[in-house]
């Protein structure tokens, strides 16, 4: 065989065998060789976009409530799908405040309740890693998560991202979706008096706050699903992303800081616990006999499903892939 025999039948065979891998592989969003869709088994927003990011700090889908919790102290698991074991647990606590004791823009919810509803999330049906996808309906109940008693990151930079859909009527209040602050370091992320996304950033024990009113608007009355969005940079940049769309590939945020914020980042030994669902984390809890005040404030009155907290800031491509995967 001559020398340029042997030199083709290796080239040959190469080519072969690269023509069976496109058979059977494309070029995955991170821009890698990977496996092609499986036409029986089409991605799910939980498998192939959530659970498939390297800087994934935590994933609570918010499936696992079996039926309803309505009666103070009783508790449920709320389980993390990302494999690092922040484990929350769905809590129902006293009766918020009312009457001469009411917390101004907080709802004097008196049965406090955590309901298992129908997922609002079309892309994640089929899911393996959550076969039973499910939001939960909040009304005064939350779920707590023990972030100083985990292997917590410190967020110095990150991405937050959930489904709600709010069934509040009436004005006047304030609806926390998540709360990670602590000593005026971290963040929270809610719904304000004027039905505007805002952002309470801390920025150090000893200063004020840094609460923005992104003036994006939420109309809870049409009990429209949401994909929310907040990314902060390593330099303190804010972003938020409402059901990111563009004709463009890359979509704009609904609201960007544009510099800094002077964000500081909770010390993840000092942030007791994170909630979902309610504010005041930062707060002693209320008894029934005693600080009668306290934590938790401020409930979310509606459905969240699949919260995601990331330790980078996840790109405005990758957001609108999530959102268009979810949404079916």
């Amino acid at each position: 065989m001559s020398t340029t025999l042997l030199f083709l039948v290796p080239i040959g065979m190469l080519a072969a065998l690269w023509s069976l891998c496109f058979v059977g592989c494309v070029l995955n969003r991170h821009g890698t060789l990977g496996p092609g869709p499986d036409p029986g088994n089409p991605p799910t927003y939980s498998d192939d976009f959530v659970l498939t990011e390297s800087s994934l700090v935590a994933y609570w889908p918010l499936s696992d409530l079996l039926g309803s919790l309505d009666t103070q102290g009783q508790t449920s698991g709320a389980g993390d799908l990302s494999g690092n074991n922040h484990i929350g647990t769905y809590t129902i606590p006293p009766a918020y405040p009312s009457g001469v004791q009411a917390v101004s823009q907080s709802s004097p919810i008196s049965n406090p309740a955590l309901t298992r509803k129908p997922s609002i999330i079309p892309g994640d049906a089929g899911s393996t890693k959550n076969p039973l996808p499910a939001s939960v309906d909040f009304e005064g109940g939350y779920v707590s998560i023990p972030w100083s008693t985990q292997t917590s990151p410190q967020l110095d930079q990150f991405t937050f991202e959930a489904w709600i859909k709010p069934t509040w009527t009436g004005s006047g209040f304030v609806w926390v979706v998540f709360s990670a602050f602590i000593n005026n370091t971290g963040f929270r992320i809610l719904i304000n008096d004027q039905n505007h996304w805002e952002l309470v950033i801390g920025t150090g024990p000893g200063n004020m706050p840094n609460a923005i009113d992104t003036m994006v608007s939420i109309d809870p009355t049409s009990q429209t699903l949401t994909y929310v969005a907040a990314t902060c940079d390593m330099n303190g940049v804010f972003s938020l992303w409402i059901n990111p769309m563009s004709d463009n590939n890359t979509p704009p945020a609904n609201w960007t800081s544009g510099s800094s914020t002077n964000y500081v980042a909770a010390d993840p030994s000092q942030l007791t616990a994170i909630f979902i669902g309610a504010g005041a984390n930062d707060q002693p809890l209320r008894t029934p006999t005693m600080n009668p005040t306290g934590a938790p404030l401020y409930p979310f009155q509606g459905q969240i499903q699949s919260v995601a907290l990331y330790s980078s800031v996840i790109a405005a491509t990758d957001l609108q892939s999530h959102f268009l995967a979810g949404a079916g």
